[in-house]
């Protein structure tokens, strides 16, 4: 395998500064100053995490929602139908099945997933492909170096 679980989590480390200073950004959020997601790359199970700094749930915000649950629904729609969200809320929303959402914040790209949910959709979106990219990226180096070292066998 390319992409390792430790390889996921170094990729929402190096994401995560720039998260942070985006959910202190006016107009990035609606209340919550943090997200939660879920990533999902071929051969490993979803990998959780979190940017930002999570608070109690200010009641000002209205009623508390679950993260946890709308940012894997947000992965799965994604994965299913590999594209990112926001896509399929304004391209075909009748492919989505009953209990899923319009909400952007899942992305895909080539196998590899990222939900995410707490800021405003577009925000949580921007998240999820700061993630991936930063997996790819890391991906690339990866296979960079083997074939370099000339291991070209996975």
């Amino acid at each position: 395998m390319i992409i390792t679980e430790k390889m996921v989590r170094e990729a929402i480390e190096l994401v995560n500064p720039a998260a942070e200073a985006i959910l202190v950004a006016e107009g990035a959020t609606w209340g919550p100053h943090w997200v939660e997601g879920f990533v999902n790359v071929p051969g490993l199970p979803d990998i959780p995490f979190l940017f930002g700094r999570k608070t109690e749930w200010n009641p000002e915000w209205g009623k508390e929602l679950d993260f946890i649950s709308i940012a894997k629904a947000k992965l799965w729609v994604a994965k299913r139908l590999r594209m990112n969200t926001s896509v399929v809320a304004v391209t075909c929303p009748w492919l989505l099945l009953p209990g899923e959402y319009l909400y952007p914040g899942g992305a895909y790209r080539d196998g590899i997933v990222c939900g995410v949910s707490g800021a405003k959709g577009r925000v949580d979106e921007a998240l999820a492909e700061m993630v991936v990219s930063i997996i790819i990226m890391l991906a690339q180096l990866e296979t960079d170096r083997r074939i370099a070292a000339k291991k070209m066998q996975i």
